[in-house]
């Protein structure tokens, strides 16, 4: 290569050049060739990954109207063969830009002039031109410590200053296809998290350079991690029966398998929603209070470890509770009217049964009651000496057992002192 032209194409002014002084393709051809025609003579050329750059000395004859550039296609049946891919429509143009070529591929060029007529002159001597190979990727690319629902990728800067950013990639278990995640601008960035992961699963990763113009370059070396696995689940879970205000759950893990600490889950139906009632117990018993009688719940355990990944628990079935339920209510309610006083008497309902509760409401009149309540009565017996003359009363009895659980109300007898004449 001369002086002169060492002096002209420079790696920062050539591809603005270039791209000016370039026409569309042309699918014509030349009918014949007119030897007389002046031929082109290079000056030389340049080349990068993608693109071939190529200058010639100016031509003067005013016969000329342009410069056909011949070129081979790698891609094709016959690689070798040279074809026309484009007429310059100036005769004064003197730099030819070809891009979007292939990188590390080797490419075939001849120039010839062409005249008014579409005759060629004879052909220049093969140019062969090699583009540049891909950018190898960073020298270093690996993966942190298992983390929870996360990778962490590291790697060392590209030493070219051609690569702008960073296309990372991923595919899960090694099978499946390689699939674009995050483009990572910056040349100097050495580092990405990748979140939202499944728990306990292979992660594969590569990372591939991104030049100023686009091309990316060979992938790195592939990069695995495993995320991190979540305590296991626990499935000896037990719940009392009959117990009178609450429900004790007891749960037991394997050995070695314990939890830091662990959530409790409660739902209305063995296969209904789960929703949790108890956070961070760190021990393996729990007493819900649950003051409802004859109550029933299925509850769930899970383990959390100290990355707060949670055991599943939908593959766990639920452990039922239930609470004491209520004693069976008094039965065979009389009364006897004698004056002004009413004397009640009845059955108990339920051998748990310690006391009665005696409920008496008053009909005032249209949609109006008094109601009044005697409490804690030993006996199957109550008499009632207030009564008044011409009012309606009804009374009802409620058992009620040691832990202060009450029966449903007894049928309910209804007792009316008539008024005097």
């Amino acid at each position: 290569m001369n002086s002169y032209f060492k002096r002209i194409l420079s790696a920062t002014s050539i591809l603005v050049l270039l791209s000016a002084c370039t026409a569309g393709p042309s699918a014509s051809k030349p009918q014949k060739v007119d030897k007389t025609l002046p031929q082109v003579s290079l000056n030389g050329y340049l080349s990068d990954m993608t693109s071939a750059a190529f200058e010639w000395k100016p031509i003067t004859d005013s016969r000329v109207q342009g410069i056909i550039v011949y070129r081979n296609d790698p891609d094709s049946k016959n690689p070798n063969a040279l074809q026309e891919t484009e007429r310059i429509k100036s005769a004064r143009v003197t730099h030819y830009l070809d891009e979007d070529l292939k990188p590390g591929t080797l490419y075939h060029y001849r120039f010839a002039t062409y005249n008014a007529l579409g005759e060629a002159s004879i052909a220049s001597e093969q140019s062969d031109v090699r583009t540049l190979p891909l950018l190898p990727s960073v020298s270093f690319f690996s993966t942190a410590e298992a983390m929870p629902r996360s990778a962490k990728l590291v790697w060392r800067p590209h030493t070219d200053n051609s690569v702008v950013a960073y296309q990372l990639e991923r595919r899960q278990g090694g099978t499946d296809k390689w699939r674009k995640i995050a483009t990572i601008k910056g040349r100097l960035n050495a580092e990405y998290i990748d979140e939202g992961l499944e728990d306990n699963t292979r992660y594969e990763y590569r990372l591939k350079s991104v030049t100023y113009n686009g091309i990316l370059s060979k992938p790195s070396d592939t990069a695995a991690v495993i995320t991190k696995a979540p305590p296991k689940p626990v499935t000896a879970i037990k719940a009392s029966q009959g117990k009178a205000g609450s429900i004790e759950i007891d749960w037991q893990v394997e050995a070695g398998a314990a939890a830091p600490y662990y959530r409790l889950y409660r739902a209305t139906s063995g296969k209904g929603r789960y929703k949790l009632i108890a956070d961070k117990l760190t021990a393996t018993h729990y007493s819900d209070k649950v003051k409802e009688p004859g109550k029933s719940y299925f509850y769930k355990v899970a383990g959390v470890s100290e990355d707060g990944l949670q055991s599943d628990i939908e593959t766990v079935q639920g452990a039922m509770g239930t609470t004491l339920d209520a004693p069976s209510a008094p039965t065979n309610l009389k009364a006897m009217v004698e004056n002004q006083t009413v004397q009640l008497t009845w059955t108990p309902g339920d051998s748990r049964t310690l006391s009665y509760i005696v409920i008496k409401t008053t009909d005032k009149g249209f949609l109006s009651s008094e109601t009044q309540q005697f409490n804690n009565i030993k006996k199957t017996l109550m008499i009632d000496s207030s009564l008044q003359q011409g009012e309606e009363y009804t009374f009802t009895v409620i058992g009620v057992d040691k832990n202060g659980i009450r029966s449903a109300p007894s049928v309910s007898v209804k007792v009316k002192l008539e008024d005097k004449k």
